[in-house]
C-alpha cells in the first residue's frame, strides 16, 4: 500500500480451510506491519520468513495478487502459491480488451460524453465514474449502465437519444462485455462463497464452456486463460481440500487504514497503524466483556509505542519538515 513515498506491507493471517464464506474482518490475525520506501523480491522473503519464524511454522498456502515481487517472493520461501482469484480474472480481461480498437473507440465515445455533458441536465444520466488503475477490476457498474441504458433507449427524450446514440452503435459489443463480466461474477461468486476446490473449479469450467467459450474469438481467448488458469490452481490442490484463493480482505484493511490516515501524505505510515488489529477484530463478533479495554489501555504504555514506531516505521516528514524549518 503506498502512502506518501512509503510502501507499507503488512502480513496476515487467515485459517488456511475455508470457512464455508467469503472471509471476514475477524477471520484475520495480524502477523505484522512492515515499512520501505521499496521493496524487493529478497526483502518480501526475508519479511516472509521471519514472520514464519512469528507464528512458529511455515503457512498452508500465500495468497497474493500476481505481483512478479510477491511471487518470486514466495519461491524464495518455498511455499505454495495461491493466486487472488479477482486479480487475476481482471488481468486476463486487461490482456485481451486493453488495446483492442472497439473496446478503446467505446470507452473513449463513454468519456468524451461524459466531459461534454457534465455540467448539464442531461447529466443525471451519464455514465458511473471508473478508477484508471483499477480499470478492469470494476467494469460491471460501466457495462451494466450501458447495458441499462439501451433497454430503456426507447423511453429517453429525443434529445437524451441524440446524446446517447452512441451505444446502439456498441449494442453488440456491451452485450458481449456484459457476459463477460456476468461469467467473471458466477466464478468470484463460486470462488469466494464456497472455497476453491476440485468440486468448485468443475461448476466453473462448466459453465465457462456454456457461456464464454461459444462466444467470439476475444471471448474464447479469455475463457481459455481462465481455464488454464483453474487447471493451475487445481493441481496445486489434495484431493478433499477447500482453500481460501481471494485476498478481497487484504484490500478491506487497506480500506480500514486509508479511511483513519491523516490526509496529509507527509506523515506517510504512523503509529496508528496498530489500531488495525483492535479494528480487524472488533469488526466481527466478539464478546466484548472478554476484551477488557481498561486493562489493555494499563498494560500499553506509551513509550512501548514510541519504541515499536523507532523501530519499525520510517521518519516521519511532517516532523522533519516543523524540526527544519524551526532552525531559520
Amino acid at each position: 500500500m503506498m502512502i506518501g513515498s512509503e510502501k507499507l506491507l503488512p502480513v496476515l493471517a487467515v485459517p488456511s480451510e475455508h470457512q464455508g464464506r467469503p472471509q471476514q474482518p475477524s477471520d484475520v490475525k495480524v502477523v505484522g506491519f512492515n515499512v520501505k520506501s521499496a521493496w524487493t523480491a529478497q526483502t518480501v522473503g526475508e519479511v516472509l520468513d521471519k514472520s514464519f519464524e512469528v507464528v512458529g511454522k511455515k503457512p498452508s498456502y500465500i495468497i497474493s495478487d500476481n505481483d512478479s515481487k510477491m511471487r518470486k517472493a514466495v519461491e524464495l520461501s518455498n511455499c505454495t502459491w495461491h493466486r487472488d482469484i479477482s486479480h487475476t480474472l481482471a488481468m486476463f480481461m486487461e490482456r485481451v480488451y486493453k488495446e483492442d480498437a472497439e473496446y478503446l473507440e467505446f470507452s473513449k465515445e463513454m468519456a468524451t460524453c461524459k466531459m461534454q455533458y457534465c455540467m448539464k441536465e442531461i447529466a443525471y444520466l451519464q455514465s458511473p465514474s471508473q478508477r484508471t488503475k483499477a480499470r478492469f477490476m470494476n467494469l460491471s457498474e460501466s457495462i451494466d449502465w450501458a447495458y441499462t441504458m439501451l433497454q430503456v433507449f426507447h423511453k429517453l427524450k429525443h434529445q437524451e437519444q441524440e446524446v446517447f446514440s452512441f451505444l446502439r452503435t456498441y449494442a453488440s459489443f456491451v452485450g458481449e462485455m456484459k457476459d463477460m463480466v456476468s461469467c467473471i461474477h458466477f466464478i468470484e461468486t463460486q470462488m469466494k462463497h464456497n472455497g476453491l476446490s476440485k468440486k468448485s473449479i468443475a461448476v466453473c469450467r462448466k459453465h465457462i464452456c456454456a457461456t464464454v467459450m461459444c462466444g467470439n474469438d476475444r471471448m474464447r481467448k479469455v475463457g481459455q486463460q481462465i481455464l488454464d488458469y483453474l487447471a493451475e490452481e487445481q493441481s496445486l490442490l489434495k484431493d478433499n481440500e477447500t482453500v481460501n484463493n481471494s485476498s478481497d480482505i487484504i484490500e478491506s484493511v487497506f480500506g480500514i487504514f486509508k479511511y483513519m490516515q491523516s490526509p496529509n501524505k507527509l506523515n506517510g505510515v504512523t503509529a496508528l497503524v496498530l489500531h488495525l488489529p483492535v479494528i480487524l477484530t472488533f469488526k466481527g463478533e466478539p464478546d466484548p466483556i472478554n476484551y477488557n479495554v481498561k486493562e489493555r489501555l494499563c498494560r500499553t504504555k506509551i513509550m512501548d509505542i514510541n519504541l515499536w514506531r523507532d523501530k519499525n516505521l520510517m521518519e516521519n516528514l511532517v516532523a522533519k519538515r516543523i524540526r527544519t524549518l524551526k532552525t531559520a
